[in-house]
């Protein structure tokens, strides 16, 4: 997904490598273009709606991984960025 970003946000690789099999292997992008992909990724891999699904269905974050198919480092961090969980616990305040 994090190359797809840079596809859809239009990034320039500043290089690229051909394999012997003819496989392309995308070089290095600066580091706004890496953030910026790592942040769109995220974001199409979990929106705000599924968080907020898993939440209210009371997935625990092992099946929410299971069935969004990420990692836990990347649900954590997206409920972070989100402020999913801090929304959610204001509301039964």
């Amino acid at each position: 997904m994090h190359e797809l970003a840079h596809i859809i946000l239009g990034h320039e690789l500043a290089k690229a490598c051909i394999l012997e099999d003819g496989s392309l292997v995308p070089g290095n992008f600066d580091q706004d273009q890496e953030d910026e992909a790592d942040w769109l990724a995220g974001a199409l891999l979990l929106p705000r709606p599924a968080l907020l699904s898993i939440r209210r269905r009371r997935l625990s974050d092992r099946d929410a991984c299971e069935e969004h198919l990420v990692s836990p480092e990347m649900l954590k961090w997206r409920f972070r960025m989100t402020g999913v969980d801090y929304q959610l616990s204001r509301r039964r305040t």
